[in-house]
């Protein structure tokens, strides 16, 4: 009974402590972010993620005012309701998404700490309202990426026979048409498009890329070769999954290549984010162990 009374207490302390349950706070919504769309979360859980990297400034920042609490908590509840906003512009929004989360966490901020705090939540904010105006962004690089189309299909095709694949092109219109025969002897095919690009990918990582580079105090012939090697490991990682879609498609059929197009992309591009960064923590034990390899070498 004694040990039940202290982990309870245990328990009450960590919760009463103001930062930890601004995190609990922060992290709640998550949950119902995967429930309605599981992959519109990931650019919310990469925010939060930078947010918890900045619990050590935020232990040194003063309690907001009443007023301010009032304004805050006002936010916070107003947060919920963005949806209704949200789907006069677009019909086929997520009830609660990254648009709310948004909200939802200035409203944080506002409510537990002082004014200036909204500093620290410039990059974990900056990553969602840009991830959300990337899309934006994507279409209007349409017309000036799809001529491109023909370049990147010859590309593809040239994987696929590599792989043992008599893949072929057929130009359509302004769409080239990848088609090969399946391993069960029927003909598969499909248009190779803007939105097979990856442009959309590439925007999401840069974005990243740009906010976890803001945060970190690197000099800046570090952070441009990392970047660099960043963007063109996410071309190729566009490449990868159209490969493996149409690998599925002649294996396996077109309609499990539906479903592997689906999910492939969003599966690879967290992991790819994952390991780019991890490596990218890691590049000074990396960089040491490198050099040390080309001294045994010589």
């Amino acid at each position: 009974m004694k040990q039940k009374k202290i982990r309870l207490h245990s328990v009450i302390s960590f919760v009463s402590n103001r930062i930890n349950f601004f995190y609990i706070l922060a992290f709640a919504p998550l949950p119902v972010i995967f429930y309605y769309e599981l992959f519109s979360g990931i650019i919310p859980f990469y925010s939060f993620l930078l947010l918890s990297l900045k619990h050590q400034k935020l232990l040194d920042r003063k309690e907001a005012n009443i007023l301010q609490k009032i304004l805050g908590l006002i936010v916070v509840v107003a947060s919920f309701f963005v949806y209704y906003v949200v789907v006069l512009i677009s019909p086929d929004a997520a009830f609660y998404a990254g648009r709310n989360y948004a909200v939802y966490l200035l409203g944080l901020f506002l409510l537990f700490f002082e004014f200036s705090a909204l500093k620290e939540a410039f990059s974990p904010l900056f990553l969602i309202v840009a991830a959300i105006s990337s899309s934006d962004i994507s279409e209007w690089l349409e017309p000036y990426l799809s001529p491109f189309a023909d370049d990147l299909a010859h590309i593809i095709v040239l994987i696929l026979r590599t792989l043992g694949i008599n893949a072929h092109i057929q130009n359509l219109g302004n769409a080239p048409i990848i088609s090969f025969p399946s391993l069960s002897g029927k003909v598969v095919g499909a248009a190779f498009v803007y939105g097979c690009f990856g442009v959309y990918m590439l925007l999401i990582f840069s974005i990243i890329l740009v906010v976890i580079l803001f945060e970190d105090p690197s000099g800046l012939k570090v952070k441009i070769a990392y970047s660099i090697v960043g963007l063109i490991g996410t071309f190729v990682l566009n490449i990868v999954r159209v490969v493996i879609i149409f690998l599925t498609d002649y294996f396996y059929g077109a309609e499990a290549g539906g479903n592997v197009h689906f999910i492939i992309g969003y599966a690879l591009f967290s992991l790819w984010l994952v390991c780019f960064f991890f490596i990218y923590s890691k590049r000074q034990t990396l960089h040491g162990k490198i050099m040390s390899i080309f001294k045994k070498m010589r």
